[in-house]
């Protein structure tokens, strides 16, 4: 069967436990400890991502805070520019208008005076041809400055009626 040498086999197993007192001491210890270490560090990168994570998050909250105050802002500039627009537009049509009005009131009166002189020249024109025709009529010479003021009083006369 088989031969086991007694001797041989305790040497063995002395050399075995040696071994692996020696491999305790030396290898596994270390590597336990690169082990632990390496542990170490990957849970501490996993916890600073984490917190990396919530403040991104925070900062995120915070961003859309301050763009929902931005925009409510930029809203209120634009209602303010619309209504001061508006205000300046009413401002300008009424100083137009108002403008349009003088200009209006200062045509009348230009447009009176003129038809005052028109009138005026006209009924001296008139004035003129009735002598002229008077004295042609009579065949001899009338003082024209007499006849004149008769018929601008006559004129005057027909026109108030």
């Amino acid at each position: 069967m088989l031969d086991i040498s007694l001797p041989a086999l305790i040497a063995q197993i002395i050399g075995f436990a040696l071994l692996v007192l020696f491999m305790a001491k030396f290898a596994y210890g270390p590597i336990s400890g690169i082990i632990d270490q390496r542990q170490k560090e990957i849970q501490d990168t996993l916890e600073q991502i984490a917190a990396d994570r919530r403040s991104m998050e925070q900062s995120r909250a915070d961003y859309e805070r301050r763009l929902a105050g931005i925009e409510e802002e930029a809203r209120t500039h634009i209602q303010d520019a619309v209504k001061r627009a508006q205000e300046e537009g009413a401002k300008i049509i009424a100083a137009a208008q108002a403008q349009a009005a003088t200009e209006r009131d200062k045509a009348v009166t230009d447009i009176d005076q003129e038809r005052r002189k028109a009138v005026a020249q006209i009924r001296s024109e008139m004035a003129d041809l009735a002598v002229v025709a008077a004295g042609k009529i009579l065949q001899r010479e009338i003082n024209p400055e007499v006849h004149r003021d008769l018929i601008t009083d006559f004129i005057g006369q027909v026109g108030t009626r």
